[in-house]
């Protein structure tokens, strides 16, 4: 049956209810700051609800109006009665109207289960989030990253020196105990390369972790100045070493399962904590975007 003009304009207005341009505007700005981390998501489910909340009483106010329009216009034709075709035709706009009210109903009805719906999802999603940044800092604990950290704001000599101890550390944790009680293991007696190919890095890093042990040796040794090229190479076992000990020890399914929030949160946590110190900053958000 084609549509009265009547209808017509009935729903154009209730589309214009739902679909506030003003109010659309503001909900793309605020889902783009959401997905920046500038707003959270607590506050974008508060105006997702305000939104509806807003539609649910301008729609039930407009159709009230509505109503009352044409309950006037039956009683009036209840009190002077009308030619029959006229009869016929009114009783014909009233099924329509009713008609147009029931698919208003499910219209709204759709929209509030939509908003519902996202209102979980930004719910779901916070929730991820917030297991997100507490497996990273759980991890961040677990392997005393404030110490590596700490490690970013010495001078390049001591940041070439230590950097050694600090890999000798790694393996202390992993293998000192076991060898301790080993009875022909002599302790402390095997060469530092053997000992970092025993800590299992993936083979580019253990590469770069040996050349470091090997020009380490040498500057141990001959007391030279530390030459730019060492002193990147020392930064570059630093960024891998430390951002492998990270994934290594974050839970693989969360991980998998949230990779993009994961590198946002990680790159967000470095950002603040090297602020200080912008060449390690780079090296290592240049470092995460490679491996995310």
């Amino acid at each position: 049956m084609e549509k009265s003009q009547e209808l017509v304009d009935f729903e154009h207005i209730v589309e214009k209810i739902i679909f506030k341009e003003n109010e659309l505007k503001e909900l793309k700005i605020a889902i783009k700051n959401f997905t920046e981390g500038k707003t959270s998501a607590k506050e974008l489910k508060q105006l997702l609800l305000q939104c509806r909340g807003r539609m649910v009483e301008d729609i039930t106010y407009f159709t009230s109006l509505f109503v009352k329009k044409k309950t006037q216009t039956l009683l009036q034709t209840q009190i002077d009665p009308l030619p029959a075709n006229v009869e016929s035709q009114l009783r014909e706009e009233v099924k329509e109207k009713n008609e147009l009210l029931e698919t208003v109903a499910r219209r709204v009805n759709n929209l509030v289960s939509k908003l519902n719906n996202e209102g979980k999802s930004e719910v779901q999603k916070s929730t991820s989030i917030e297991e997100v940044e507490n497996e990273i800092l759980r991890c961040l604990n677990q392997i005393g990253a404030k110490k590596w950290i700490e490690m970013c704001y010495l001078d390049d000599l001591q940041f070439f020196v230590k950097l050694y101890p600090k890999l000798e550390a790694l393996y202390k944790e992993r293998f000192w105990e076991s060898e301790k009680k080993a009875k022909n293991s002599p302790e402390g007696k095997e060469i530092m390369a053997n000992k970092m190919v025993k800590l299992g890095f993936p083979k580019d890093i253990e590469t770069v972790v040996i050349q470091y042990v090997s020009v380490r040796n040498i500057f141990h040794h001959s007391m030279n100045d530390i030459s730019p090229s060492n002193l990147e190479l020392a930064r570059e076992v630093f960024v891998k070493v430390f951002l492998n000990l990270i994934m290594d020890n974050l839970e693989s399914k969360l991980l998998l399962d949230n990779r993009e929030d994961f590198y946002s949160s990680l790159t967000s946590f470095f950002s603040r904590r090297l602020t200080g110190n912008p060449k390690f900053r780079k090296e290592i958000l240049g470092r995460l975007k490679a491996i995310f």
